[in-house]
């Protein structure tokens, strides 16, 4: 088989806390008792500030979109999106969102869970076979591993490794036995990475700790074989056509391609050298490898809606995936750490923030990140949902950090 090229996706735990030690949450949800509206004056400062990132070559492109109380209350978008062609972005651009593929394929896994289809935390073997032998590589040593559950695939703390940006022996394992190289998939399917996987040692005993992993690919086989549905069928119909979702693809079809653009590396000397582009080699065509962990392409709007059925399950208002007693369990700390440390639940990342009318009490959000720059941010107590969106490997931390200053900004404008 040729092996299927395929950008990894997301934030390492070290990356993650980087980009977002700004934001975010901690524990359960709550709604806010009266509507706390923004101020879109405040938000449309936005407009010359996303200008000068472009004008500063600091980004190619960026769009934001701005939901409250389910309502779209600012959204723009600044930049080229295709560099090669010269194309503009434009409000249905698509866009790489990489990790944010996880958080996705959490809710997909957890629905299962929700229907008594699949468990949290019987062994995972009982689905995947693959796995009924696995050994941890302790001093040199393969030892038993204790039982791996879907919750430590969730919550990342499976014992898996990428093979990518660490250096144990374990990593080394993986880029020995043909399942990544620098950068790129290198088996054609889900399941050929969990045969793989199978048959290689564990980082360390599940449950021990959080690790970025493979364990989101894991997730999306799963769910493949608990359904009876390949991946990206069941997506489409549990959450696309319900959500009203039309831009979600893990292939790029061809008559949708003057919407999708390259994807970049930070400027030298005034210049994005293009890391991908859907004309050479394009690393979202001709897809067989339907990636949980980073395998989706899609519009600001769409994951936008996505992000709003997290809010409506919370509120018990609109259309939603899930009841708010699995989102409740989604939004829980799952790892052993102290409020002020990383925090993760079940597919999305935790943090804790001030409120912006009482620095004496704090907030809980919630939130994830893609290796091209893109992130987002659910907010239940003011009822917000964020996106922000651009095409830039390694983007800098600066344009979510003046995002989440300027949304909070404005709902202080608005209560004065």
């Amino acid at each position: 088989m040729v092996p299927v090229r395929r950008i990894i996706l997301g934030l390492t735990h070290r990356i993650g806390c980087l980009i977002w030690s700004f934001v975010f949450s901690s524990s359960i949800p709550t709604l806010a008792d009266e509507k706390v509206q923004m101020d879109v004056s405040e938000l449309e400062s936005l407009k010359p500030v996303m200008q000068g990132w472009i004008d500063s070559k600091m980004l190619p492109n960026a769009a934001v979109l701005v939901l409250q109380h389910g309502e779209n209350v600012f959204e723009h978008h600044v930049g080229m999106l295709d560099l090669e062609l010269g194309t503009p972005v434009q409000p249905n651009s698509l866009y790489r969102i990489y990790s944010m593929t996880k958080p996705i394929a959490a809710v997909a896994a957890m629905m299962l869970v929700e229907q008594g289809k699949l468990s949290l935390d019987e062994p995972i073997a009982k689905v995947l076979p693959e796995f009924s032998d696995l050994k941890v590589l302790e001093n040199g040593v393969h030892t038993p591993a204790k039982p791996m559950t879907l919750r430590h695939l969730l919550s990342h703390s499976s014992g898996l490794t990428y093979g990518y940006y660490g250096d144990t022996e374990v990593d080394r394992l993986y880029r020995q036995a043909g399942l990544i190289d620098d950068w790129d998939y290198l088996v054609p399917t889900t399941h050929d990475l969990v045969v793989g996987l199978g048959s290689l040692p564990l980082l360390f005993h599940p449950g021990e700790r959080f690790h970025y992993s493979f364990a989101s690919d894991v997730v999306s086989e799963i769910v493949a074989r608990v359904s009876g549905m390949r991946f990206d069928h069941f997506l489409t119909q549990a959450l696309w056509q319900p959500l009203g979702i039309e831009d979600a693809y893990f292939d790029v079809p061809e008559n949708e391609l003057t919407r999708f653009g390259t994807n970049q590396y930070p400027a030298r000397n005034d210049v994005f050298p293009i890391q991908d582009t859907p004309r050479v080699d394009p690393e979202f065509r001709d897809v067989t490898f339907l990636s949980g962990g980073g395998g989706l392409v899609m519009s600001i709007h769409d994951f936008g809606k996505f992000a709003q059925s997290i809010l409506d399950g919370l509120s018990g208002r609109g259309h939603a995936p899930l009841r708010k007693p699995t989102l409740l369990k989604m939004l829980t700390n799952q790892l052993e750490t102290g409020t002020n440390e990383f925090q993760y639940g079940l597919g999305f990342g935790i943090r804790r923030r001030p409120d912006p009318f009482d620095a004496a009490l704090t907030i809980d959000t919630y939130y994830w990140g893609g290796a091209a720059g893109t992130s987002f941010w659910i907010d239940p107590e003011y009822e917000l949902a964020v996106v922000f969106f651009t095409q830039l490997i390694g983007a800098p931390n600066e344009p979510v950090s003046v995002l989440s200053r300027t949304v909070y900004a404005s709902l202080e404008q608005r209560q004065r």
